[in-house]
């Protein structure tokens, strides 16, 4: 999926002379963290969030009065700071790099982008002119709907679990499938073998059970301990192991 696919069309946008007090109510009002700022243009020139607010005289959460050190080191960057904390209007506290996407950006992009960046939302551009944004809550959404038609996916032919199975074994990398017998009936997949670590369990379970088709899990696998030799037995049950997938 890309940008386009999940984004919400119709964003709330600010300029950058609207007054600060008018921004926070706009916020309260639309239940939402963040603002893009734009110009007549409706180009993206900033981002107003709740981040940007929180150390304010206001509330008492003003950054301490810097000592005489920091103002030789960097005076230009505390005045950029003060003016930030006390400005009335948004432009002044806005943060001025704002990252964007373009409506074909692919997901894992953005989602790498608001990691790194330590970002909730992401606006969308094109020709210049903001026609979207991306946040966490459009890519939930986008989660739901996945996960739903995974579930309502009509069922599937049990060799071709099997492999695609195998295969999600394969692609992860640390799963030892030399070590583990798959089989399927019914949908259900039913895993024999062993482990040697007891970590790699949780990982095997969300392998399978993220293959389209699977209803239902049984965990006959054993740990055996490489440097002891110990032999434990799975903690799931029969009756736990043929209940349908989550």
């Amino acid at each position: 999926m890309r940008a386009r696919d999940i984004m919400t069309e119709e964003v709330t946008g600010v300029r950058a002379d609207l007054p600060l007090e008018l921004a926070v109510a706009l916020m309260l009002e639309k239940r939402i963290s963040g603002l893009p700022v734009l110009d007549p243009d409706g180009a993206v020139i900033g981002i107003v969030t709740e981040g940007d607010l929180l150390a304010r005289p206001e509330l008492g959460t003003a950054r301490p009065k810097p000592n005489w050190v920091q103002y030789l080191i960097s005076p230009g960057r505390l005045a950029e700071a003060y003016a930030r904390e006390r400005g009335r209007q948004v432009g002044d506290v806005m943060t001025k790099e704002v990252v964007t996407a373009s409506p074909d950006t692919p997901l894992d992009e953005i989602v790498d982008l608001m990691a790194r960046r330590r970002i909730k939302r992401v606006p969308v551009v094109d020709k210049g002119r903001m026609i979207g944004i991306v946040t966490r809550a459009d890519l939930l959404r986008a989660l739901r709907r996945a996960l739903e038609q995974a579930r309502e996916a009509p069922p599937r032919n049990d060799a071709a679990i099997r492999a695609d199975v195998e295969a999600a074994f394969l692609d992860a990398g640390f799963i030892p499938l030399e070590l583990i017998e798959v089989s399927v009936t019914n949908g259900i997949v039913t895993l024999r073998g062993s482990l040697t670590d007891e970590r790699q369990r949780a990982a095997i379970h969300a392998a399978a059970e993220s293959v389209p088709g699977v209803v239902g899990l049984r965990d006959d696998l054993t740990w055996v301990d490489p440097m002891s030799g110990l032999v434990l037995l799975s903690t799931q049950d029969a009756n736990q192991g043929s209940a349908p997938a989550a």
